[in-house]
């Protein structure tokens, strides 16, 4: 699912003090969705903080294709102050095929119920200490002793929310690099057998993701309409998801704070990632040997 490509892959925004005390968003976006060459969809995706029940909010939602090959899929996801899962809804729908989760978290164990095609099944299982929801990623790195930081592996156990299932990860960070004329960390992110790379600036705003081997990318744009580029655009799915229609200009692409073309440090463009050759415990980075 395409969500595993965007989602999965890294979630976005920052965690500090003055964002949580003087904003309720602490991103919202639009980002386009492509198959090679092919501009297939889009992302609305939005970040918050609830400052009364110290609670974060991850809510997307996605739509590739049309007609008969039309895809959605929509989150909205909860976590305590320290990331630990609180609740999630995850719906998706393809064709005739639907399938919802409504899953809930108490003393250490997942509760949730999940819905295929109108059969409804329940399970439980318990959850390892330190697992969290894979849509919160970043704030786990931004979290961490030294934060989101070159040449550094975080490894973690993180939840995958279009199927409730628990697996182990790890993010790979290399050096700050320009993309997009963004100054950003390109990041190598592998979860459920999947390879992922990422480009995420400072704040940990995603500036555009790739699915490595699957031809599908996602980019940040400054508009809606770049985003749905004329697909359809359900303004009462929206109002309904994140209660009302997101304007989308909470990311510095909207804001057009781009570096200027004077500043771009042409040594350190399309600069691959360098993988540690050390481990480090879950969403802990360790430095490279010899730093």
């Amino acid at each position: 699912m395409v969500r595993n490509y965007f989602s999965a892959l890294i979630g976005i925004s920052i965690i500090t003090a003055p964002l949580i005390s003087n904003a309720a968003v602490l991103f919202e976006g639009y980002s386009k969705i492509n198959a090679n060459d092919a501009h297939i969809g889009y992302v609305v995706s939005r970040y918050e903080f609830d400052d009364k029940k110290k609670q974060f909010i991850s809510t997307y939602f996605i739509k590739t294709g049309k007609g008969p090959t039309e895809t959605t899929e929509s989150l909205k996801a909860f976590a305590d102050s320290e990331l630990a899962p609180i609740s999630y809804e995850y719906t998706s729908l393809s064709g005739k095929e639907s399938k919802t989760i409504d899953a809930k978290f108490k003393a250490g164990a997942m509760t949730a119920i999940v819905s295929t095609n109108g059969k409804s099944s329940k399970f439980e299982k318990k959850i390892p200490k330190g697992t969290f929801l894979s849509t919160f990623l970043v704030y786990l790195m931004l979290k961490s002793k030294d934060g989101l930081r070159s040449e550094t592996k975080y490894e973690y156990q993180a939840i995958a929310e279009e199927d409730a299932s628990i697996s182990k990860g790890q993010a790979l960070v290399g050096k700050e690099q320009i993309f997009n004329e963004f100054k950003v960390f390109k990041i190598l992110n592998t979860f459920k057998d999947s390879k992922f790379l990422s480009y995420v600036n400072e704040r940990g705003e995603v500036i555009a993701t790739n699915a490595m081997g699957t031809g599908i990318s996602t980019e940040l744009v400054s508009t809606a309409a770049e985003a749905t580029n004329g697909q359809s655009f359900s303004s009462t799915i929206l109002k309904t998801l994140f209660a009302g229609v997101p304007a989308g200009t909470q990311n510095v692409a909207a804001q057009g704070k781009k570096i200027k073309p004077a500043t771009l440090p042409t040594t350190t463009i399309n600069a691959p990632v360098t993988a540690p050759a050390n481990t480090a415990p879950a969403a802990q980075p360790e430095n490279e040997p010899g730093q």
